[in-house]
């Protein structure tokens, strides 16, 4: 592991709870529910092959942690546990995403759900030097309007208290972005702070219904490379995009080189985010790498992407700006350390 990529602070902000469950944990929680298997075979269960088709055979990865994560008690684990990760990889501030609904099938509210995640949330934040917040995602779908509006009151009633923001998440080209604005114009009327998911599986357009909605940030977001006028727009809007390399590769949302170079040059706020440590099979700092390996980008830029995204948090203004001052010192550092040699 490159030392530099180590010590980087990182923030992050497109990862989803369920996609980054600890196969051993996973594991476990099987054997508990009767199904013993052998560590392999469950890494296989929860990761995608490398000849993955789209993000539909993707998505199918999140079965089994759909499965799994029924109680409060493994929802404040896994949550515990995956921020317990990003601090032993640097990360100063997460915003973790999962959707309650998918978690009541053994009769949790969402009370319930969210409350769980908060906790495990806080119990990380009080052991380790990471800060965070969650993100409740609204599902795409046909029948789902009465979970998806459910969604928006469970944020509004934890707003502050753990919750930072709503997202809207699954198979986008299935389910237009077109089709999921009531839920936007409620989270805006009780001024919910969102995220979107667009411009990933769907093309442009998607994009555009998002930055119609009024988002400041897109779950994704590459393909606006297709289109120089949306990516003007994006630019001149300070739009952050939350672009994650090694899962938009896997899920055949891009074609050929990666747009992140391209992008982030244009001067769209660009940042670096994991999507799913375990579906994925990586992690921030492997991100890092491959970013370092596979483009024109240096650590400078991913300083830099950095702090695009702690100024595009769902929080206040003084945390944004302390998190700045705390990843500017780093870069400040490594320019003392440069003109000292």
């Amino acid at each position: 592991m490159d030392t530099k990529i180590h010590e980087m602070k990182k923030v992050i902000l497109h990862l989803h709870l369920d996609g980054a469950l600890r196969p051993e944990t996973v594991r476990e929680w099987l054997e508990e529910d009767g199904t013993t298997l052998s560590l392999e075979d469950v890494k296989t269960r929860l990761m995608v092959d490398k000849d993955c088709k789209n993000l539909n055979e993707y998505l199918e990865k999140f079965d089994i942690p759909s499965q799994v994560l029924q109680n409060a008690g493994r929802i404040e684990r896994a949550t515990y546990e995956l921020y317990e990760d990003l601090a032993n990889q640097n990360t100063i501030y997460a915003e973790v995403r999962f959707a309650p609904s998918k978690h009541l099938e053994k009769g949790l509210s969402y009370e319930q759900v969210v409350e769980a995640a908060i906790r495990g949330l806080e119990k990380a934040k009080g052991k380790y030097k990471v800060d965070g917040n969650l993100i409740l995602c609204c599902m795409r779908g046909n029948d789902n309007q009465d979970e998806n509006i459910k969604t928006v009151q469970v944020a509004k009633k934890y707003l502050g208290k753990g919750i930072c923001a709503i997202d809207l998440a699954g198979a986008e080209a299935l389910f237009s972005t077109a089709n999921f604005a009531d839920i936007f114009a409620m989270a805006k009327q009780n001024n919910i702070p969102y995220t979107i998911h667009a411009g990933e599986a769907d093309g442009p357009e998607s994009i555009r219904k998002a930055i119609e909605f009024g988002t400041k940030r897109i779950g994704h977001g590459i393909r606006c490379i297709e289109d120089k006028g949306l990516m003007q727009e994006i630019r001149e809007k300070g739009i952050t995009l939350e672009v994650c390399p090694t899962s938009n590769i896997q899920t055949q949302a891009v074609e050929g080189e990666h747009p992140i170079e391209k992008l982030y040059r244009s001067g769209i706020l660009t940042t670096i985010n994991t999507d799913n440590d375990t579906v994925s099979n990586t992690n921030i700092e492997q991100e890092y790498e491959w970013v370092l390996r596979d483009t024109g980008l240096t650590y400078s830029d991913l300083i830099q992407m950095n702090i695009n995204a702690a100024r595009a948090i769902f929080n206040s203004v003084q945390t944004k700006a302390s998190l700045v001052s705390e990843i500017n010192r780093q870069k400040d550092n490594r320019d003392s350390e440069k003109s000292a040699t």
